[in-house]
């Protein structure tokens, strides 16, 4: 039989994220907003909390938490952070610092994972260029070899914790062609730490996620040492990827809780709103609007973690193929992000012209959970992820 209960441990951890949440955070969101950065506060008590890199071994002081566990955590964060600023900044720091647990030399973990551990220093992601996204094929950013190191050169576009990173300390996992002859088989992956001295950064504003920063990066000349390859040379695409899959997963359970809340401030007020002498949510239109988005919700919410449990079989056990993850976490990620999307928008429609005031909750939550149909892989590559295995590479547009 399937066992949906989480084990003793993770409740004991949700319980505490969610109380750190609840008093920490929730009233900080304002203060978030006005700055456009995450407050301080809030900062350290994750690490008190050993929520930064918590996918890091417990041998290099991390908590060696898997995929479910993880989601636990951010989904309880997420309940609260209608901007998503701090969902976002766990998701990147924990995926990728997972990938570095995994894949990293044993020189550079022994000096670098027990700082991201600790909190002292954030990991992100640098893969994305200013003219393609998923095409990682196409990339025009390289790594040459000059002695023991190699120099980068390029640019990456729409980068998360640009300034975080630059003020707070850590590096990317960063993607770049080490053969220029090839495609996705010239692709190797480094850690590349910041630097003011061979890294230009060019600040964006985004449509929401207030608290979270985000920009380009140019590399110009970026020396990174041999040990900071991170895998094999030219093996770095399908390392990336195991990446991407946890960040989608993890999205997928932000993306049902953020519109879970939407929901719930939603029903609070179809019970105190009246129109026509009752409260709104004596109509029966709005009832089935809202039956509609629970299921779906709760659907979203599930097949996320589900998502997440198929990612720890594969990587604990190899119990399913590389393809079937990618396959779950994509319908995750597509159903989530577009179902929480039109929940969130619906919870907005209830709240009338009150809804449409700046920094109202689902104004905010709706141009949050928006990013998520395009970060970490577009609803269209999920979609096409999808196909792929329904109708068989064949079929795929070669």
């Amino acid at each position: 039989m399937i066992d949906f209960t989480f084990s003793e441990e993770q409740e004991i951890l949700r319980d505490s994220v969610k109380r750190f949440a609840e008093k920490e955070i929730a009233p900080r969101v304002p203060e978030m907003i006005e700055k456009r950065r995450i407050p301080r506060e809030i900062m350290d008590g994750l690490r008190k909390q050993n929520l930064l890199g918590m996918t890091v071994p417990e041998k290099y002081g991390g908590m060696g938490a898997d995929a479910v566990t993880t989601g636990i955590a951010v989904e309880e964060i997420a309940k609260v952070d209608p901007t998503a600023s701090i969902p976002v900044m766990f998701l990147v720091d924990n995926a990728w610092s997972y990938l570095l647990s995994k894949y990293a030399t044993d020189g550079f973990k022994e000096k670098v994972l027990p700082k991201i551990a600790a909190g002292k220093i954030l990991t992100g992601i640098a893969s994305t260029e200013p003219n393609f996204g998923s095409d990682i094929g196409s990339m025009t950013t390289v790594a040459d070899k000059k002695g023991s190191d190699y120099i980068i050169n390029g640019e990456k576009a729409y980068i998360s914790l640009v300034k975080d990173i630059k003020e707070i300390g850590g590096g990317y996992v960063t993607v770049a062609k080490t053969d220029k002859s090839k495609s996705t088989s010239g692709v190797s992956l480094f850690y590349v730490p910041h630097s003011d001295e061979y890294m230009e950064l060019t600040p964006l504003e985004e449509m929401g996620r207030e608290g979270s920063t985000w920009g380009s990066i140019r590399f110009n000349d970026c020396p990174v040492p041999e040990e900071n390859l991170i895998g094999t040379l030219n093996g770095g695409f399908k390392i990336v990827h195991l990446g991407f899959e946890f960040a989608r997963a993890l999205i997928a359970v932000i993306s049902a809780a953020s519109a879970t809340t939407a929901l719930g401030n939603g029903m609070e007020y179809m019970k105190e709103r009246k129109a026509f002498g009752q409260p709104i949510g004596k109509f029966q239109g709005l009832q089935f609007q809202l039956a509609d988005h629970v299921a779906r919700m709760e659907a979203a919410r599930t097949l996320g973690y589900k998502a997440l449990w198929m990612y720890d079989m594969e990587q604990k056990e190899g119990r399913f193929s590389r393809f079937e993850v990618s396959n779950e976490v994509a319908i995750a990620k597509l159903l989530s992000t577009v179902w929480g999307f039109d929940a969130i928008n619906d919870a907005l429609q209830w709240h009338g012209a009150y809804g449409y005031t700046k920094y109202n909750p689902q104004e905010l939550a709706l141009r949050a959970i928006r990013s998520f149909q395009l970060a970490e892989g577009s609803r269209e590559v999920m979609k096409t992820i999808i196909a792929r295995e329904a109708l068989g590479k064949e079929f795929m547009k070669s």
